[in-house]
């Protein structure tokens, strides 16, 4: 499971371009490695998988990157399907972003389920946010969305679940003075959107994914998850929070949870896009 939120600038005078918010929600002891710059990408990276993929990146021109499953059941997963770890990487070093889309959406159909989120400057600096959802949808299809707010979970947004309806009022209000706020206080604000454990239950649309037992679901009904103690080694382990201005000077905060140490640790970046 995760869930993002992020807002995208509706013209030139907003004070941000894009704020974002990500919830990285996965087995507490999976091996992952800091976010950090590599081969021109600012993330975190998943240890485990082949592919060394990631969640959440961002790249030197501020082309933004996240990848999201789509909840299923064990028994629907295609069995020695392709890892969709590297798939935001792929998206991020592109050199045209447009065909790699677009081979991606071809080849859709043999991954288990995911949900890639694009999310790149126009011609104008707004950014422009497109979708690619390969499961739980009528066609498997590139979507392109013109709403100020976002929040997506694991599911389309056409059918979000309850907690991504509840975070996107939650989001747009505490919001809707961005434009007020400096880059901490717009940290701060999301920090507190990130810990959100309002659980959001029952959810048809989670009960029909999951096919599992209350117990299972209402933690996962959540912003943060957490089960639990002695339940389930899973929830909510890395939060990511990025703001560009109108001057491209990009901010980037990760927090995420050490679980031998029981501990949460922060890492702060600053860049300007394309160096300016």
């Amino acid at each position: 499971m995760c869930i993002t939120f992020f807002k995208t600038a509706r013209s030139s005078l907003d004070k941000y371009k894009l704020i974002l918010l990500n919830n990285r929600d996965e087995h507490l002891l999976r091996p992952t490695r800091e976010m950090h710059w590599h081969d021109g990408i600012l993330s975190g990276v998943d240890e485990q998988d082949h592919a060394r993929g990631t969640w959440t990146g961002i790249n030197r021109n501020g082309r933004i990157g996240m990848m999201l499953s789509i909840t299923q059941t064990q028994e629907s997963k295609i069995p020695n399907a392709p890892s969709r770890g590297g798939i935001v990487n792929s998206f991020l070093n592109a050199h045209n972003t447009s065909d790699m889309v677009e081979s991606l959406l071809i080849m859709a159909g043999i991954y288990n389920g995911f949900q890639l989120v694009c999310l790149e400057q126009n011609q104008f600096g707004l950014y422009e946010v497109r979708t690619l959802t390969n499961q739980q949808v009528e066609n498997i299809e590139v979507c392109q969305w013109n709403d100020e707010y976002h929040v997506i979970s694991n599911s389309p947004p056409s059918k979000p679940y309850q907690k991504a309806v509840y975070g996107k009022q939650l989001f747009s209000e505490r919001l809707q003075y961005s434009d007020e706020m400096t880059v901490d206080e717009v940290f701060e604000t999301l920090l507190e959107i990130a810990v959100n454990r309002k659980q959001c239950y029952p959810d048809a649309q989670l009960q029909f994914q999951t096919r599992n037992t209350h117990e299972y679901n209402r933690p996962l009904s959540a912003i943060f998850i957490k089960y639990p103690e002695g339940t389930r080694e899973y929830g909510t382990r890395c939060h990511t929070l990025i703001t560009i201005d109108q001057n491209n000077k990009v901010s980037v905060l990760e927090r995420r949870y050490l679980p031998l140490e029981s501990t949460w640790k922060d890492a702060r970046f600053e860049f300007s896009i394309n160096g300016n």
